[in-house]
């Protein structure tokens, strides 16, 4: 009898578990119709059983045009339902989005499913205590291309922006730490410098400064330190890591610090 339920035991945590691992991944819901105007959610489920949420908007009209609000927390899932759990500890300056009890629906392509129909894997928020989430549906690995020197790759800079806005690392001089913070919607960011005693100095006495350019062949950064200009081609560019190529050919890799 004993062998039996512990049968039973192990059988019922590796079936949660193995939903667990369908459910994990990037979900993202996206509406806009032009760079003035766009609402963009993303949900990690992290196979850890951790999850973090970002939602950011630009509206023209709005006064604070380009907002961003993060959330974060853990998450389990019975059958299809995700149910998403936020400690107070969870809830800082950063992460001010309490998801507490926020409930979603997963939904897939049944393998029996044998027709041509494309259903996309998804989750719908079923209930939630932020009333602008409830009813939206995230599609999973929607967005996952990252961002490459091409002329059809992005429709405005702000894609390029919400890349490029937060900390960096420079690959080549691991003890370089940069910060990029938004500074008005034509493009344009300060940049910041970590000194040894952990404070952020503007590069070069306040006189750096770096803008997004759209050039024809794709997007590129122009830096500007004591007056002189460099510019450099985005040779690559996602959630992680920046590529940028100088005119000389020389590569510049940053990673992103995680917050």
């Amino acid at each position: 009898m004993k062998f039996i339920i512990s049968l039973l035991l192990i059988s019922f945590q590796f079936s949660a578990f193995a939903q667990s691992k369908e459910h994990a991944g990037n979900y993202e819901f996206f509406m806009g119709n032009n760079d003035s105007h766009f609402l963009k959610d993303k949900l990690t489920l992290n196979p850890n059983g951790t999850f973090l949420f970002k939602s950011e908007s630009y509206l023209e009209e709005r006064m604070e045009r380009h907002r961003l609000q993060y959330g974060k927390g853990t998450w389990r899932s019975e059958k299809r339902l995700i149910f998403l759990k936020v400690e107070d500890s969870d809830v800082d300056a950063t992460h001010e989005l309490n998801l507490n009890n926020t409930r979603l629906r997963f939904d897939t392509k049944s393998p029996r499913d044998k027709t041509n129909r494309d259903i996309k894997t998804s989750v719908r928020v079923i209930d939630s205590e932020i009333r602008w989430l409830k009813g939206r549906t995230l599609i999973k690995d929607a967005n996952t291309k990252p961002i490459i020197n091409e002329k059809a790759c992005c429709s405005s800079v702000w894609q390029v922006h919400s890349y490029l806005h937060g900390k960096w690392k420079n690959n080549n001089k691991p003890s370089n730490e940069y910060h990029y913070s938004f500074k008005d919607e034509k493009g344009s960011f300060d940049a910041y410098k970590k000194t040894e005693n952990g404070t952020l100095e503007p590069i070069n006495n306040n006189t750096a400064q770096v803008r997004i350019l759209k050039t024809e062949n794709g997007y590129e950064i122009e830096q500007i330190f004591d007056g002189l200009s460099t510019i450099s081609g985005i040779k690559h560019l996602d959630s992680n890591k920046l590529i940028m190529v100088r005119k000389d050919g020389k590569e510049s890799v940053l990673h992103r610090i995680k917050e």
